[in-house]
């Protein structure tokens, strides 16, 4: 894979070190969401059947929550709010530190989600988690990709679809990054 140019990204916080914890890089990333994949299977204690069945009702929920949190978060009407969140991605669409859901976030963000789950699925919670959370790293390491490298023969259908979201005409359509489904759903198809 070949890299693309980087035009460095703009510092969102006055306080440095605030700044640095709004970055991060794949293998942080990696560890620390695989980490909490590989906690929520050590936790599970279902049958195998009903792990694998959990895991990949899990890996469908996340397709939707990406979906619905790209579409109304990431585009909300509160410019500030909006812009450390997702704006300064489409500022600075290749600053690989800001690809990626810093650690501190995602984990606040996924303790929330899990005590959400918990509560509606009780024991049956971590084999689902654990498919929310893979949901999660093939969006972010497909993101990752999208912006970072050129295009790979075979997978160009994910760098178009999103790319026609990053350009000002459409940044209302292709909301979706690892599926187009709930884009071809709710009509958001560019």
């Amino acid at each position: 894979m070949k890299t693309l140019n980087q035009k460095p990204g703009a510092q969102i916080f006055k306080n440095r070190n605030l700044d640095r914890l709004s970055r991060t890089n794949p293998f942080l990333h990696v560890l620390t969401y695989g980490s909490v994949i590989a906690f929520f299977f050590w936790r599970n204690s279902l049958p195998f059947h009903q792990t694998i069945l959990l895991y990949l009702s899990g890996l469908f929920v996340w397709t939707l929550k990406e979906y619905i949190l790209h579409r109304y978060l990431f585009h909300i009407s509160f410019p500030r709010f909006q812009y450390i969140i997702h704006g300064i991605h489409h500022e600075y669409p290749r600053d690989k530190e800001r690809l990626l859901m810093p650690p501190v976030p995602g984990l606040i963000i996924s303790s929330i989600l899990y005590l959400f789950w918990y509560l509606v699925l009780g024991v049956y919670v971590n084999a689902f988690m654990a498919g929310i959370i893979s949901g999660y790293m093939a969006y972010s390491s497909i993101h990752y990709t999208i912006h970072a490298y050129k295009p790979i023969k075979g997978f160009k259908f994910f760098w178009s679809h999103h790319m026609k979201h990053h350009n000002p005409k459409l940044e209302n359509k292709a909301f979706g990054v690892t599926s187009p489904l709930w884009d071809w759903i709710f009509r958001t198809m560019p």
